[in-house]
């Protein structure tokens, strides 16, 4: 049991991240080791907040470019992770702005019972505390029933960016967000951070007016299809003979 007195802290690095360097992950655990050496706190989380286009500095490359850097470079961290909300930002935000938002989606975060990740704590043991008390049937399905119940009440936006033969498809919550970056009919590696955590091999084609991604996997029969349909963005997802439907209306002030 831990003291009573030890602060609990999240660390915040706001900045343009153009690109992301392996100093910007020392920076982290210089911070962490010096803040716990002193016996007063302790470290449970890091976040990396790229800035927005909005911001406008010389040589900035696109935000999208930086966060997909930015992901690649802590996909085997276990404390320190990649937050899009203020890179999705039309604008440029102030720092105390966005650690506003920080502040109030890990008290959102708490009330649903998310607990944040401690240095100490692996990413195994973390989804394998997920499943205390969840019958062997949930726990192959891949998804703790916390996070499910988080999900039923999250508000989605999907944003799909084509850049050439590039296509970006990215998922937007309050809680999490979910970026992809495929060519079609080019197989590649994909892990599903934050959904349920696996490694899978990707591979996405037309079919008709659809498009149609085949998974290759720990789980069978997997995969997702997206069309447009009467100005709404249809997405239907399967797993194992489970099927899970969303729709998408247009956003008008795009």
């Amino acid at each position: 049991m831990e003291a009573h007195n030890i602060t609990s802290l999240v660390l915040l690095a706001c900045g343009s991240f153009n690109p992301i360097t392996n100093m910007h992950l020392r920076m982290f655990e210089l911070a962490r080791d010096h803040l716990e050496d002193t016996g007063q706190y302790r470290v449970v989380k890091g976040i990396i907040s790229p800035v927005s286009d909005g911001y406008k500095k010389k040589g900035l490359i696109e935000a999208s470019h930086r966060l997909e850097m930015a992901r690649l470079a802590t996909e085997n961290s276990d404390w320190i992770t990649v937050d899009s909300w203020e890179c999705l930002q039309p604008e440029w935000v102030e720092t105390a702005k966005v650690v506003r938002h920080h502040h109030e989606e890990l008290l959102s975060a708490a009330r649903n019972n998310d607990d944040v990740d401690t240095v100490k704590h692996t990413k195994k043991r973390r989804i394998d505390e997920n499943y205390l008390g969840v019958s062997s049937h949930q726990k192959r399905r891949g998804i703790s029933p916390y996070l499910r119940k988080i999900a039923l009440r999250l508000k989605l936006r999907k944003v799909i960016e084509q850049r050439g033969d590039q296509y970006i498809i990215k998922t937007v919550s309050a809680f999490r967000n979910y970026t992809i970056s495929f060519r079609v009919g080019q197989e590649f590696v994909e892990y599903t951070q934050g959904l349920d955590n696996r490694h899978v091999k990707s591979l996405v084609t037309w079919e008709g007016n659809k498009l149609v991604c085949e998974q290759i996997g720990e789980k069978k029969n997997r995969g997702w299809t997206h069309w447009v349909e009467d100005d709404k963005l249809h997405l239907e997802l399967h797993c194992e003979g489970e099927i899970c439907k969303q729709v998408f209306k247009k956003n008008v002030a795009e």
